[in-house]
């Protein structure tokens, strides 16, 4: 994977403490609902061009072979999108911490499963960071897609975002692992924004 350098190293290694911060709320939440105890790996950055993305999401997708992809649109001054994705084997072993059978677990369920999760994900991992920065973010509706090929991903090839967040990481339970990762695609503007923002929070601490 070919990285796109818009975040200085210094930069990138904040992001990753803010975001393990972040992420460690939105962990916590899903936790506290299923009642159940719930590790988090340290989330990997990794900073794309939208004509990397193309490669790596079509990567992704041929690695995960049943992929969910779920976008949410985002405003503020982080404006642009989130996507969540996570495969096929990860999400139904989601479905069975929510306490649905294996008996229970078909498309529909594991589409509102993945609604369900990436509402507290990407809202609550972006609402943290927001927070850290010390602004504000408002988030659409998310929507989910079934991606099984590449060539399903459509409009997906043509990003037209210029800098890209990739955020790798994985949650364990006693019994039962998800990989997942949390892309956060942002126009030109709100990365001058974070980068701003960034050196603020290395400058206080």
């Amino acid at each position: 994977m070919v990285e796109n350098d818009f975040l200085s190293e210094d930069q990138k290694d904040c992001l990753q403490e803010l975001m393990n911060i972040s992420y460690g709320s939105a962990t916590a939440a899903i936790a506290d609902i299923i009642e159940k105890f719930a590790k988090l790996s340290i989330p990997k950055i990794a900073t794309l061009s939208s004509e990397n993305f193309k490669d790596y999401i079509k990567n992704k997708v041929d690695e995960y072979h049943v992929c969910y992809l779920v976008s949410q649109s985002i405003d503020g001054k982080l404006s642009g999108e989130n996507l969540f994705l996570v495969d096929d084997k990860s999400l139904k072993n989601l479905a069975l911490e929510f306490g649905l059978s294996e008996v229970e677990i078909d498309e529909d369920e594991l589409k509102d499963v993945v609604l369900e999760i990436t509402n507290i994900i990407s809202s609550t991992t972006s609402s943290k960071l927001a927070e850290l920065i010390e602004t504000d973010i408002l988030f659409a509706p998310p929507h989910v897609e079934i991606i099984d090929s590449a060539q399903d991903l459509g409009d997906y090839y043509k990003v037209e975002y210029n800098h890209i967040i990739i955020i790798s990481t994985l949650i364990e339970f006693e019994e039962q692992n998800i990989n997942s990762e949390l892309v956060i695609m942002l126009k030109d503007d709100s990365i001058t924004y974070l980068r701003d923002a960034l050196d603020k929070v290395m400058d206080e601490y």
